[in-house]
């Protein structure tokens, strides 16, 4: 594999909303693809529309190992979409169908792909920013969507890592 190899990394980040006329703040999982926020690679604001993830230690432990699981290829991705694509981030209503941020997981002996990084609603995963969209306003950056590499032993203790941290 000729890929630029990514390192990940996985943290919290807080972020803050507008909720019946008062600014709140709030903290989620966040994913960190060499450093920079997943978000900032999509060039999408990480809001209260798009802060929930399979990544969350505060979930229930079936919900947590569920995650975990599917992030590790163990088990098929929870999609209600029914694409098997991995649901990196999802609305903070824990409902897929208010649309995702998804990608196709492919794992070999050294690398774990994460292809087709994009957009998924009801009419499936977004093949590239809308034609007629404002680029400053799209869901997706310029070449969406995104492909990111990862050596796979150094992912796999990322993840091993996050899910054994329990909350406060």
């Amino acid at each position: 594999m000729t890929a630029k190899v990514q390192r990940l990394r996985i943290g919290r980040t807080v972020f803050a909303y507008a909720a019946d006329g008062a600014e709140h703040r709030a903290e989620a999982a966040e994913i960190f693809i060499d450093e920079r926020p997943l978000a900032h690679w999509l060039g999408i604001a990480r809001d209260l529309g798009n802060a929930d993830t399979d990544l969350d230690t505060r979930a229930p432990p079936a919900l947590a190992e569920r995650g975990r699981a599917a992030f590790l290829g163990l088990q098929p991705a929870h999609n209600p979409f029914g694409s098997g694509r991995l649901v990196l981030y999802r609305c903070h209503c824990g409902s897929d169908y208010c649309g995702t941020i998804s990608c196709l997981l492919d794992i070999d002996d050294d690398h774990v792909v994460w292809r087709q990084v994009t957009r998924e609603d009801d009419n499936g995963p977004m093949p590239g920013a809308d034609p007629g969209e404002n680029a400053g306003s799209s869901w997706l950056p310029p070449g969406a969507p995104l492909r990111f590499v990862f050596d796979r032993r150094q992912y796999r203790r990322e993840l091993e890592r996050h899910f054994q941290q329990r909350p406060d």
